[in-house]
């Protein structure tokens, strides 16, 4: 009787275990739901925006929009950003909020605080004036 009882507990086992295994192929720069999109902050090729909305480009060509509170002073201007997001993750996903540090030169930085609104489509992009383009 003990032996069908414990055949039954590991095969529960070995079945829970592998609901939890990763998925072959899935992309780690997407989160979990569908709805919400990624992008690794270290991956950022390049950015452009104004004092309220910032666009970046990743390694995979993908554009991001991240919309500031408040003015952001001198981003259009800016010759670098680094970001240092509030989950402490190097990974950022709409919805997602971040501190941004604005590099104007070797003695001035402002930080400015973002939120990841959305990801671009093809069409967004190349409906974004070429001032805003990354």
């Amino acid at each position: 009787m003990a032996r069908p009882f414990l055949f039954a507990v590991a095969a529960t086992s070995a079945t829970v275990l592998s609901a939890c295994a990763p998925v072959a192929g899935a992309d780690p720069s997407q989160a979990s739901s569908p709805g919400r999109q990624c992008f690794y902050a270290d991956q950022v090729d390049n950015f452009r925006g104004d004092s309220q909305t910032l666009y970046v480009r990743t390694h995979r060509s993908d554009v991001f929009e991240l919309q500031s509170f408040g003015y952001c002073s001198d981003i259009d201007f800016a010759f670098s950003i680094a970001f240092l997001p509030n989950s402490g993750s190097n990974r950022l996903c709409t919805g997602d909020l971040s501190r941004i540090i604005v590099g104007n030169g070797p003695s001035s930085a402002n930080q400015c605080r973002v939120q990841v609104v959305k990801k671009l489509t093809a069409a967004e992009v190349e409906a974004l004036p070429e001032r805003n383009r990354p």
